[in-house]
């Protein structure tokens, strides 16, 4: 009897790794060119350098009496494919007084309006509406779970080295067990002195085992299927601004390692940089809901 369960998982893991590959919208996501980086809030981060992660977005919000007034970016995303943007659903569901109104893609630091490094300079930043929002349809605030969102451009980004897809998980990246190892973070949340960075941060993180994760936080939020948790390292963090943004690694599947997308900012400890792990939607679990909700 161990014998034949073995054998279906097996084979139901193999089935799972392909679902992926045989969806009808696989072909919409380029799978050449995506998680490729010009060089080879973020508690303890590291200033990105110019491209180093060009599927970076950030997403601008205005109250909903002032539509006209300067945007203000509270939450990030990825960039999936020219028309659309991955994020977390908290990021775009159940907004009090206000509304997302602008998608940024190519940024780097937001004090300049020319991004440049060693005498080379990005083009300029490429800004979107939101044509389409789509946050998961079994969203569950305040459990955060299927904390997942896609966002549809109201026309599709110009492809360059500066603005570039990341890759989705798939194939063995579905069942993959990273604890043990680590990602990275990357975005414009708060830094060590507590303040909204200018500049791209990013830092690397180890994954935590949910398990390990459930007992840490076990008197305000427990997490489950579909969530994954990295983290809990003091001065080593996701913070407040970088909700939505991509927990990201590189990864050589069929060719030379690219930085695919694992997991979403979800949520954390209110006392970022803290010892206590924060919790990320597990991208892996979702592939097949993104694929069903791209159109051409």
């Amino acid at each position: 009897m161990k014998i034949v369960r073995l054998v279906f998982l097996i084979h139901f893991l193999k089935l799972l790794a392909a679902a992926d590959e045989s969806h009808p919208n696989w072909y919409l996501l380029d799978h050449d060119g995506c998680g490729e980086s010009v060089s080879d809030k973020i508690i303890g981060g590291n200033v990105a350098t110019l491209g180093q992660f060009p599927w970076m977005a950030q997403l601008g919000y205005t109250r909903k009496l002032f539509s006209s007034s300067t945007p203000r970016y509270k939450c990030g995303g990825s960039l999936i494919n020219p028309l659309y943007v991955l994020t977390a659903a908290h990021c775009v569901s159940g907004l009090k007084g206000e509304r997302m109104v602008r998608i940024r893609l190519g940024e780097h630091n937001t004090r300049t309006r020319k991004d440049c490094e060693d005498a080379v300079c990005a083009p300029p930043v490429q800004d979107f509406r939101p044509d389409k929002v789509i946050p998961h349809e079994k969203f569950q605030q305040p459990a955060m779970r299927n904390d997942i969102a896609l966002i549809r451009l109201d026309r599709p980004a110009k492809i360059t080295q500066y603005v570039n897809p990341i890759c989705l998980p798939y194939g063995p990246l579905l069942t993959r067990e990273y604890t043990g190892t680590t990602a990275q973070v990357a975005g414009w949340g708060l830094n060590e002195h507590q303040m909204i960075s200018p500049i791209l941060l990013h830092v690397r993180i180890p994954f935590v085992p949910l398990a390990h994760c459930n007992r840490i936080l076990r008197h305000f939020a427990t997490t489950g299927p579909g969530q994954l948790c990295a983290g809990g390292q003091n001065g080593y963090d996701s913070c407040g601004g970088d909700s939505g943004g991509p927990l990201m690694a590189p990864q050589a599947i069929d060719g030379p390692p690219r930085f695919y997308i694992i997991g979403i900012v979800s949520f954390g400890s209110v006392n970022c940089g803290s010892a206590v792990p924060a919790v990320y939607t597990d991208v892996s679990k979702y592939v097949v809901w993104i694929l069903d909700n791209v159109e051409v």
